[in-house]
């Protein structure tokens, strides 16, 4: 490892309320060895993913003012956004603003965040001359959207740091130095924790009741449909269990939340669900929760997985990308067929019946976060590509 600390530029255009992606970007910008990275971040004005970030410890600069925010964050909207970027000298703004902050700021790698700033940073970096990381935590389908960052991938030459080796295979045609680098969390944060009664009184569930969680962005692709189907089937036998909705949608898709609501009200299961919206007393709603479902559709990871398995928690996800490397299924928790509600009713109905296997699932968990996905594992993993792209 170098004996200068390497000056790293992470990138992030996020606005509103994080996501997984700021989550992630925040572990590193709090765990990072300041002996061997530097970190300066270049974001959005008025970023509310970082009001609880003391900015005074971190050299910052703003290079996406809010006025010109980029419409969503849909992975769907890239095409647009490349056109904008690859077309009009004046939307081309914010990869002159990034390029001079990497000027300015000294910085020896660019380090992006978010897909549409794998565009814009990846332009400035190429720009600018510096080696070029792709954080990527998304599986794009195949359209637009993922026609462009293939395109802009064989331009821009990243390093791709890939969430899970299903990440890397859908970038493979790009042919870019991949490095997977399985999601982590600083596990101690999630550590299993005492029910608070009040909180369980102020949400509306009782002590007997049986509590499922459900923690992800709403947005089609998580699964919720499916949940919701499933879980009005589980009732009947378990008219003690209550699921609890946690997470909130985009304001791209502000009316969803709507939808899903209607569809709990059709199905019948509408009382005994709880929608908490965004919330940031995750631990907490943890200690409340006996199994934590991310009935997702194709799941490029699931962070969600592992701070459950932190706290102690049994997990039923589906069987596809991000999960299959997650979770050990019939060990820490059950692997269902996505979009399938009876299996997945099945699985709830499983772990809800059995507490002592379920606890039994919980604890093995939290010994393979231990021993996979801790951030420390990560932040080691991730020095050692800033060494390859330097060298």
């Amino acid at each position: 490892m170098t004996s200068t600390p390497f000056r790293v530029a992470y990138v992030d255009h996020a606005c509103d309320i994080g996501g997984g992606a700021q989550e992630a970007l925040l572990d590193i910008l709090r765990y990072a060895d300041r002996r061997i990275v530097q970190p300066v971040l270049l974001h959005a004005e008025g970023a509310q993913w970082l009001r609880d970030v003391d900015l005074n410890t971190l050299e910052t600069r703003v290079v996406f003012p809010a006025a010109e925010a980029f419409p969503g964050q849909s992975r769907d909207d890239l095409g647009s956004l490349w056109r904008r970027a690859s077309g009009a000298a004046q939307s081309l703004q914010p990869v002159r603003r990034i390029r001079r902050a990497l000027a300015e700021c000294r910085v020896d790698i660019v380090h992006t965040n978010t897909l549409k700033c794998h565009i814009l940073g990846g332009l400035a970096a190429r720009l600018a001359g510096k080696p070029l990381i792709w954080d990527v935590r998304d599986i794009l389908e195949a359209g637009a959207a993922r026609s462009v960052l293939l395109a802009v991938a064989k331009r821009t030459r990243p390093h791709v740091v890939a969430m899970s080796s299903a990440v890397a295979d859908s970038l493979a045609s790009a042919r870019c130095e991949t490095t997977v680098v399985l999601g982590a969390r600083p596990l101690d944060k999630y550590s299993p924790d005492a029910p608070d009664d009040q909180l369980r009184a102020a949400i509306g569930i009782e002590p007997t009741d049986k509590v499922l969680s459900v923690i992800a962005r709403l947005t089609p692709w998580k699964g919720h449909t499916t949940l919701l189907e499933a879980f009005a089937s589980v009732l009947p036998q378990e008219p003690a269990a209550r699921l609890l909705v946690i997470g909130d949608t985009g304001f791209w898709e502000s009316d969803y939340r709507d939808t899903l609501e209607r569809l709990a009200e059709q199905l019948g299961c509408a009382d005994a669900v709880r929608w908490l919206g965004f919330r940031e007393d995750i631990t907490e709603l943890l200690a409340l929760t006996d199994v934590v479902v991310l009935p997702s559709h194709n799941e490029p990871f699931g962070l969600v997985l592992i701070e459950a398995m932190a706290a102690n928690k049994p997990v039923i996800a589906t069987n596809t990308a991000g999960p299959l490397e997650i979770v050990a299924s019939g060990a820490t928790g059950l692997l269902v067929e996505h979009g399938d509600a009876r299996q997945l009713a099945d699985a709830m109905l499983e772990l809800l019946g059995d507490p002592d296997r379920a606890r039994t699932m919980g604890q093995a968990g939290r010994k393979r976060a231990e021993k996979l996905f801790d951030i420390s594992r990560l932040m080691q993993q991730l020095y050692g590509v800033y060494e390859t792209v330097t060298s």
